[in-house]
């Protein structure tokens, strides 16, 4: 403003000037004036008073235009001059710019966020299928729409050292079910994969079935609907981890349930869905929402202390989930499996491997179906273990060595599946407390090992109907307790030996279709039955055989 007031005085006594001048010539007389020197207010520069009349004209016409154009000379006064100022414009517009830009990005990622939430605040599973299978229809009603398959978000990345750093946990009951049965090795992430397209539930693995069932399907009974809000009411129970709430129905279980709950009803969803539960030739109730596992037909629980760690609580710490019986920890009392009886069911499918992880199982019996594959390798997580009773099936491949790490063993009967080979697994001699070892009818092969010396408590043992071969090992006359032995049908040689005398309390002995001797019936006088191949003399030799073929 300084600068401009200048310049227009200086035009305005240029002006002067001039009409001075011009007065004077008139006259006819030459006049000159002198002026004192001005200064510039900004860079000191000198304003010349002695204007010619040339300059003075085109100052003058330069204020004339000022003048009687004022207001677009106000606008040209702002506008910069010199390249600092044209700079200092510039930078101005990009830091206004930058601002609106960071603005808008903000305010999208706010609004995307309500809307997640917004989401799983319904219990709508996360879904790697675009919009399909939101879980519901958008007002709380079912939509089995989403029963296709859709899967929680998480990935073989997910892992422990990641969710302790701080890794977004699943907001919904179903990605907290799986992330949890993955976690803890109930469950293989790569079961929950491959999900079909079409959203036929029979092409789904029971691992997605058992989960959809869960969530989607299992309610909770009015009265223990009422219960269950009581408690909750008086507990004031809430978490900020995982959104429980499910606008669909009240769910039969949710996060705040004991994770060892939680992991034995979805278990015995994956064995109802894998061994092909809605072909059962029993009074067939299992899964009938809101029924409790332990009233399914051929379920036996027991009330068991377990620790006090709700689903939640197990996901926020994977790495620390304690162990069933860990005293180090708060706990609860929950009625547990301990029995699974299902024998001459119609079952078929495979055995799955959550069903090796119900940590209370004492006794497994599953004779007389029609259950395929292999006997699973996990089978030693089930340390309780009492009776293991899996014959006259359809199993394949050989014994599993684990099954010599369930040291609480009594009953061990894998027979009559013929399909099942290979030797007879040393980790059997593990099994101290084992009563009754049944295999017969097995494609059994090799000779008997001698860690089976170490079963003194064995009572039964029945290897009939197999390839076994050798001879009959000295060590027989350790086994104190025995009362019954069937070695026949197989290809046994040589002479019996005397140390069976030591068998006292031997009640049952077959020996026939092997190729044997002479047996020694001074030293098996207390034998109630004993069968050989005698009948014919170029047979096995015995005056004391009750029976001969």
């Amino acid at each position: 403003k300084q600068n401009e007031a200048t310049r227009r005085k200086a035009i305005i006594f240029a002006g002067t000037m001039i009409r001075n001048n011009e007065f004077g010539q008139a006259r006819g007389s030459s006049s000159s004036s002198n002026a004192e020197d001005g200064r510039h207010a900004d860079d000191d520069s000198v304003v010349s008073s002695n204007v010619t009349n040339e300059e003075a004209q085109t100052l003058t016409r330069g204020g004339l235009d000022m003048e009687s154009d004022s207001d677009e000379n106000k606008r040209a006064s702002i506008m910069p001059r010199n390249r600092r100022e044209w700079c200092i414009v510039i930078f101005a517009l990009l830091i206004i710019v930058g601002a609106a830009a960071g603005t808008g990005i903000g305010l999208g990622m706010y609004f995307m966020n309500q809307g997640s939430n917004t989401n799983s605040a319904r219990g709508n599973p996360p879904t790697n299928n675009g919009d399909k299978g939101n879980g519901n229809d958008g007002n709380g009603n079912n939509d089995d729409s989403n029963l296709d398959g859709s899967q929680p978000e998480i990935s073989p990345e997910t892992t422990d050292d990641t969710i302790n750093s701080g890794t977004p946990l699943p907001t919904d009951f179903a990605g907290s079910v799986q992330l949890h049965m993955v976690e803890q090795d109930i469950s293989e992430l790569t079961s929950f994969q491959g999900i079909s397209d079409n959203g036929n539930s029979s092409s789904l693995s029971p691992q997605q079935q058992a989960r959809n069932w869960l969530v989607f399907y299992d309610v909770m009974p009015d009265n223990l609907a009422d219960e269950q809000d009581e408690q909750n009411q008086s507990n004031n129970a809430t978490d900020d981890l995982v959104n429980s709430t499910n606008n669909l129905s009240s769910s039969y279980l949710d996060v705040n349930t004991p994770a060892y709950r939680v992991a034995q009803r979805f278990a015995a969803a994956v064995f109802y869905y894998a061994t092909k539960g809605e072909e059962w030739d029993t009074d067939n109730q299992w899964l009938q929402p809101g029924l409790d596992e332990c009233d399914y037909p051929g379920i036996r629980c027991e009330e068991v202390t377990i620790p006090s760690i709700s689903l939640a609580e197990a996901l926020k710490y994977p790495k620390y989930f304690p162990g069933p019986s860990d005293g180090a920890v708060d706990t609860t009392t929950e009625r547990m499996i301990v029995e699974i009886n299902l024998p001459e069911s119609n079952l078929k499918g495979t055995l799955p491997d959550e069903l090796m992880t119900f940590p209370f199982l004492r006794r497994l019996g599953l004779w007389s179906n029609q259950i395929e594959g292999q006997i699973p390798e996990n089978i030693s997580k089930l340390q309780n273990l009492e009776s293991l009773l899996l014959d006259d099936n359809k199993f394949t491949g050989d014994i599993a060595p684990a099954i010599g790490s369930l040291e609480k063993l009594k009953m061990l009967s894998l027979g009559f599946n013929p399909y099942v080979g290979g030797e007879i697994p040393e980790e059997i001699g593990n099994l101290y407390d084992l009563e009754a070892l049944f295999l017969p009818n097995m494609s059994l092969r090799g000779g008997l090992p001698s860690s089976l010396r170490n079963l003194e408590n064995l009572k039964q043992l029945e290897l009939q109907l197999n390839n076994l071969r050798g001879g009959i090992p000295d060590w027989f006359g350790d086994l104190i307790n025995l009362e019954k032995l069937n070695l026949s049908g197989n290809s046994f040689y040589g002479e019996v030996p005397e140390v069976l005398s030591k068998l006292i309390k031997l009640r049952e002995l077959e020996l026939q279709d092997n190729d044997l001797g002479t047996i020694p019936c001074s030293a098996l006088e207390a034998v109630a039955i004993l069968s050989a191949n005698c009948k014919s003399s170029d047979g096995t030799s015995c005056d004391c055989c009750t029976l001969c073929v």
